[in-house]
């Protein structure tokens, strides 16, 4: 298909998406969730690429332990639990911190508040676990709000929606291009920032850590930031539970052995949040987002790590 061709359908697309997000914004919750769940469980077998990633990632780092049955069931549990995340985020933006905390148990919030008091700035580690969207909106409400960090969505009407949705309770929206001044500037300020840190970094400059026993390319860039600006770090795991609420754990702070070589400072504190990560992930293996290229080796031999 032609460039333009491709960019109307995905303009178009996005129409559809917006569309659909705002009428299902009026459903009530609950339904959403067992929609989603449904809809999650039919996508499983017939999202041939994503699935086959999932399951070679699997295999990869759980292999040893767990059967073949067992990992496409934790797969398919992925999908139905990513559904249900997918189609509540229509609806987050209309919760009361009241219902929400009827839906969220949050453990640790005196944690974030004692960070904050620091006046040293806050940076919060989170993963693509549970519903990390309503998470987030629940922080805010109850007096923590944060400068998230994220990717711009290809179309504007798109990513207009989605941040205004994301904002609608206090946190702010900060894209990942070019943000270090302004993350560093913000942490000054005594600030919170939130940001995933299970993603896969540059497989050229990124560095390999070890990641369930297999070296996985990760952004250097968040311990740079924490090694410059001090600030406190905490981790914001959260998971569904059977019965469809959620616990979201605040961990920390992370302490780091600083040395005076700055490189190797860096690759210590990659080394110990990923580490973090993958403890929780182990506890909850059909929550986290498998279906992306987490392992991937390096595109050149030269490259520094």
């Amino acid at each position: 298909m032609p460039k333009q061709g491709r960019g109307a359908l995905i303009f178009m697309l996005s129409i559809i998406a917006v569309g659909a997000l705002s009428i299902l914004s009026l459903v009530p919750f609950r339904i959403l969730t067992a929609l989603g769940s449904w809809l999650g469980g039919l996508y499983y077998p017939i999202d041939l690429k994503r699935k086959k990633i999932g399951l070679d990632n699997l295999r990869l780092t759980m292999g040893k332990n767990q059967s073949e049955k067992e990992i496409r069931q934790i797969l398919r549990s992925v999908y139905r639990h990513m559904g249900s995340s997918l189609l509540e985020f229509a609806a987050i933006h209309r919760l009361s911190r009241e219902r929400i905390d009827s839906l969220v148990r949050f453990e640790g919030l005196d944690k974030i508040d004692a960070a904050m008091k620091t006046g040293r700035g806050v940076i919060i580690l989170g993963a693509h676990m549970g519903n990390w969207e309503l998470y987030a909106q629940g922080g805010a409400l109850h007096g923590f709000p944060v400068h998230v960090i994220g990717r711009k969505a290809n179309v504007n009407l798109l990513n207009n929606y989605m941040v205004r949705i994301r904002e609608c309770h206090g946190n702010r929206v900060i894209l990942r291009t070019n943000a270090m001044r302004r993350i560093l500037k913000i942490l000054q300020e005594g600030k919170a920032i939130g940001v995933m840190c299970d993603q896969r970094g540059s497989t050229s400059r990124g560095l390999m850590i070890d990641f369930f026993g297999q070296p996985a390319p990760t952004s250097p860039a968040m311990a740079r930031i924490i090694l410059k600006s001090g600030a406190v770090v905490l981790t914001s795991f959260g998971y569904r539970n059977p019965d469809q609420t959620h616990t979201l754990t605040i961990g920390g702070p992370l302490t780091f052995d600083m040395g005076q070589d700055a490189e190797k400072s860096v690759l210590h504190i990659t080394e110990h949040y990923m580490k973090a990560l993958e403890n929780f992930i182990r506890l909850h293996p059909d929550q986290w987002l498998w279906m992306h290229r987490r392992w991937m080796s390096r595109r050149s031999k030269t490259s520094k790590t």
